[in-house]
């Protein structure tokens, strides 16, 4: 599995959160590229889903990893899908 770190994570929720709250009717198409990107550095079983397993694995902080982790898996069923983590950013981007 390739290693991703916090750091670069961080950079990608930053670039997405002020890009989706800059751009006025922006779609989720650039929540979606980012979460591919995420996806192809922490998806340890080539599945196409993150699961909490592998998301938790992004983070050196268990409290953080599981906060993070749990948002984004929006329906609670262990896995963090691409519908659902466009639709997370989008209505963060909703809410400013």
């Amino acid at each position: 599995m390739k290693t991703i770190t916090l750091i670069t994570l961080v950079c990608i929720a930053i670039a997405v959160g002020a890009a989706l709250a800059s751009a006025a009717g922006a779609s989720d198409e650039f929540a979606r590229n980012a979460f591919k990107e995420i996806l192809s550095q922490a998806d340890a079983n080539k599945d196409g889903k993150l699961s909490v397993t592998e998301c938790k694995a992004i983070y050196k902080d268990p409290a953080m990893a599981k906060k993070n982790c749990t948002f984004w898996d929006a329906n609670a069923d262990g896995t963090i899908t691409e519908d659902e983590y466009a639709s997370k950013a989008m209505s963060m981007r909703r809410k400013r």
